[in-house]
């Protein structure tokens, strides 16, 4: 899960010497690392992005300055944010957090916009009406789970206790009044749930149980999220009796037959892999593993996508498809299967890859698979919660590049950067380049080291990868396996490079979700999809392969160019026209 208090990181002892900017190589003899229990991703401030990556966060943080964001016009009435109160407030900070962190680049306006927070506030300290006792609004809840995530991320990169006030302050008025209502009323059967709504959910007036719900059906989950964060930050004990409550009645719902929101489902799953990492609770693990293969197999689109409800295949939203992200890296951490690895790849340039526009906001795309074999473009831009969210799937990406168990690197993702990574052995600054997932070659070059013993760094194989060979400084280096891991086994010195060859393969691929058309497959190169750009669906003989004829990715027979959905859109490519198939079927 993210690296979210001190208690759950690394716990050591800096020495801080005078004219220390950015990483210390003085070897100090009282430095004590505490080894985690778990692998943990670097911190923000240790890791510096440089190529795609970098270029997808600066767009997505531009997009975040822009006039709709700036504190003029973030804070919304009711009415403006559809009955979402605090829900763009709290995206907004929450992304503008993760990006400057990630990007190094100080956001112009996220001082201001904390700052107005109070004053935009209800009497009680929390953003929209005072519903009347015992009525519950499930949209209010869900929005205050981004307002605490938000000021939860902000306090705990800059430590400033007005933002801790507030964390505290809400909980007082709005989460711990909450108790003993979910259990009791909250509605599970099917029957009393509508399924209905656009694209920003809609909120029904008259209560059932004494809730007001909400198409998103589940949305009350994301507010779970918010608060188990906003308990690890503060450590309020009183919080548990109803943490505990709604984790009972999230594990009480059928996801599927309720036609569960897929967004609201799997940052209910985030939120249970949260708790488990804060209290080693590891009974919800097998829960968590259940319920997300249950996503896999019925709410997922063919590139990685989501449907919006369970059985309601209409659009996708890139608030889950981060969700998803995220929750699959964190599972690996969690179990150790490196099924979820693979699984992050591939949501990752097919699925967040997919639906960045040019602008560096997110928008929402078809269900690709559920009824056909193209991918097109649904909305341009979700404004309003996605190009917020997915400030935190292209954050966590830069955070997941290094992930570190005592003297071993975890290397589970590959993109330009230089990091800094403290260990037990000592301390290593590296560059990597690398044009993955285009081709199979990375270059690690050691800028620094002081180290004391040997590294192992576990670099991560999909199973899309074969013949892996390494050298260190040009001499061939004996590769270990571990499983879906090589293992080197190396103490490099300044300035030596590792590198790192593979071969990608290309072929075919079945489908991935149970209720997809049949009879379809895709093309792919490495993790990527491939498309052929068209409207008119093009039917494939049963020897078409996927052959790279230069640059360019050809159907061998058909001798059609396809393009990867990972891109980031033209402007010159209007909403309408888009059109990719990405699935096939023979003739």
């Amino acid at each position: 899960m993210n690296k979210i208090k001190p208690k759950a990181k690394y716990i050591y002892i800096r020495c801080i010497i005078a004219g220390f900017i950015a990483f210390n190589f003085n070897y100090c003899s009282n430095d004590k690392i505490t080894e985690s229990r778990l692998p943990e991703p670097i911190d923000f401030e240790d890791i510096v992005i440089k190529g795609d990556l970098f270029k997808r966060i600066s767009l997505n943080l531009q997009r975040l300055e822009e006039e709709k964001y700036q504190p003029g016009n973030v804070f919304l009435t009711n009415e403006e944010s559809n009955w979402w109160p605090g829900d763009t407030e709290g995206r907004t900070v929450l992304g503008l957090v993760l990006n400057a962190q990630s990007s190094k680049k100080q956001p112009h306006y996220l001082e201001e916009i904390i700052r107005l927070f109070p004053e935009n506030f209800n009497r009680k300290g929390y953003f929209g009406d005072i519903a009347p006792d015992p009525i519950l609004d499930e949209q209010q809840l869900s929005s205050h789970g981004w307002v605490l995530r938000g000021l939860s991320e902000y306090y705990l990169w800059k430590k400033d206790s007005r933002t801790l006030d507030m964390i505290q302050t809400i909980v007082d008025s709005l989460v711990l009044p909450t108790k003993g209502k979910h259990l009791a009323n909250y509605p599970l059967i099917p029957e009393e749930r509508k399924h209905a709504g656009e694209y920003s959910g809609t909120r029904f007036e008259n209560p059932v149980n004494n809730w007001i719900l909400s198409t998103d059906i589940g949305c009350v989950f994301i507010f779970l999220d918010g608060v188990i964060q906003a308990y690890d930050v503060t450590g309020d004990e009183r919080m548990v009796p109803v943490i505990e409550e709604m984790i009972e009645l999230y594990l009480r719902m059928d996801l599927y037959e309720i036609k569960a929101q897929t967004h609201a489902s799997l940052t209910g799953l985030r939120a249970l892999l949260r708790y488990t990492e804060i209290t080693g609770k590891k009974y919800l693990i097998p829960e968590i593993e259940k319920r997300f293969e249950l996503y896999k197999n019925h709410g997922m689109t063919e590139n990685f996508e989501n449907y919006n409800w369970f059985q309601r295949p209409q659009w996708t939203e890139p608030c889950a498809i981060v969700d998803s992200y995220t929750l699959a890296v964190d599972l690996w951490r969690h179990t150790g299967n490196t099924a979820y690895i693979q699984d992050a790849q591939l949501i990752y340039y097919n699925a967040i890859g997919a639906t960045q526009r040019h602008n560096g906001g997110f928008g929402c795309n078809t269900c690709s698979g559920a009824e056909s074999p193209f991918l097109r473009r649904s909305i341009y831009e979700a404004h309003w919660c996605c190009t917020m969210r997915g400030a935190e799937g292209l954050s966590r990406a830069a955070q997941y590049l290094y992930v570190t168990k005592g003297n071993t690197v975890f290397i589970n993702f590959f993109e330009n950067n230089t990091a800094f990574l403290e260990l037990p052995a000592g301390k290593l600054e590296v560059s990597e380049e690398t044009d993955y997932p285009f081709s199979g070659s990375v270059k690690w070059t050691f800028l620094n080291t002081i180290l004391r013993e040997p590294v192992r760094f576990k670099i991560f194989m999909p199973q899309w990868t074969t013949n892996p060979k390494a050298s260190l400084n040009g001499k061939s280096l004996n590769i270990l396996r571990d499983g879906d891991f090589i293992v080197l086994n190396v103490k490099p010195q300044k300035g030596e490079v590792i590198q790192l060859e593979f071969t990608q393969k290309t072929g075919r691929y079945g489908l991935n979700n149970k209720e997809s058309i049949e009879g379809y497959f895709s093309f792919r190169f490495g993790p990527l999809i491939f498309g052929l750009e068209t409207d008119q669906e093009l039917l494939v003989g049963e020897d078409e392969k996927l052959i790279l004829e230069g640059n360019n990715f050809v159907l061998s027979k058909a001798g059609k160019n396809l393009v990867p959905v990972f891109s980031i859109d033209s402007e010159e490519i209007p909403l309408e026209t888009y059109s990719k198939q990405i699935l096939f079927r023979n003739k």
